[in-house]
């Protein structure tokens, strides 16, 4: 399902011969640009990223490392890109945060970029645009130097239940449990959101990184696509504990308590999507052993499939599934 997306940023789905008998309907359309999960470098999949289009707007929904990369394969560049929007500040989805910011700075694309998230993101946005205090006083070697890279970013930090409009859709997030822990919880902790994107009758929720939760059934109720994040749980610990023979005790037994607790088992996606009532699954952020997807797809969709009937698929980087309108 490549597309070039650049070229479909115009388009709407009207099909028949006249725009004025069918009314446009604007492009809602969900790319996955980096479909790995966690922060390993796999040779078969992207750090975690997507694109949102949604009528003429560009959002990228988390910003993994080769996101930049990942936006010029499929003819997008980052004059397009006004904002950007942080499920939570793990660096697996923000270590490509800083080439858009200073790229998009470098080649003077007009506007602001805005960069929603949860609290903490203000703290790694000023952490970028502080690195980029070199290159700033460098300029181009022309002898007037260019707008200030803090001139050309700002941040919206959100808390949980937050809503807000971008251009033509609502985004609405919630506080999920990809950080829950055991210990006392401070009133300012670090919060890791799913996100509910609305336009008009359709509806994307991405779950982000998530542990199982009865507040993202509710949250995804009636969802057009629900993009959910899944993990392999027998199997990646397995291939972690293979590969990582430098790890102590004490950190393998964390990392697997993390990986049970913090992610989602397809078993549980499907607990999810069914409670729901989506129309459609779409995997992505897969946290599997490097190697061929097919060689755990008969399991997650097995599991899934215990109690979510409908279509499930298993984005690859640069999917793209489009929601058309119904008319």
């Amino acid at each position: 399902m490549r597309l070039m997306i650049g070229l479909a940023l115009a388009s709407s789905a009207i099909t028949s011969a006249s725009a004025a008998e069918v009314p446009a309907c604007p492009t809602f359309r969900w790319v996955t640009l980096g479909t790995a999960g966690g922060p390993v470098p796999t040779p078969d999949r992207s750090e975690p990223a997507n694109l949102l289009l949604a009528g003429d707007r560009a959002v990228l929904v988390d910003a993994g490392d080769g996101a930049v990369g990942q936006l010029a394969r499929i003819g997008v560049g980052l004059g397009q890109i006004d904002a950007v929007v942080i499920s939570h500040n793990h660096l697996d989805h923000t270590g490509g945060l800083a080439a858009v910011i200073g790229l998009r700075w470098m080649n003077q694309f007009p506007g602001v970029l805005t960069i929603y998230g949860p609290q903490g993101t203000k703290a790694v946005v000023d952490g970028i645009v502080a690195s980029m205090a070199a290159p700033a006083a460098i300029g181009f070697g022309l002898g007037a130097l260019p707008p200030q890279p803090a001139d050309k970013v700002k941040v919206v930090e959100l808390t949980d239940g937050a809503e807000q409009s971008i251009g033509p859709f609502v985004m609405k997030v919630a506080a999920n449990s990809h950080f829950d822990h055991a210990g006392p919880h401070t009133a300012n902790a670090p919060q890791s959101f799913s996100i509910r994107f609305a336009m008009d009758t359709r509806v994307i929720v991405y779950t982000g990184d998530t542990g199982p939760s009865a507040m993202l059934a509710s949250f995804a109720k009636g969802a057009t696509l629900l993009v959910s994040e899944v993990i392999d749980l027998d199997r990646i610990v397995g291939a972690i504990r293979q590969s990582r023979k430098d790890a102590s005790p004490e950190m393998l037994a964390d990392m697997e308590r993390h990986l049970a607790t913090h992610h989602l088992r397809p078993e549980e996606v499907g607990k999810i999507a069914g409670e729901a009532g989506v129309s459609r699954v779409v995997l992505t952020h897969f946290a599997i052993p490097p190697g061929p997807l097919a060689q755990s797809e008969p399991a997650l969709r097995q599991g899934i499939a215990t109690r979510f009937a409908g279509t499930v698929d298993l984005a690859r980087d640069l999917s793209s599934f489009d929601l058309g309108c119904v008319r």
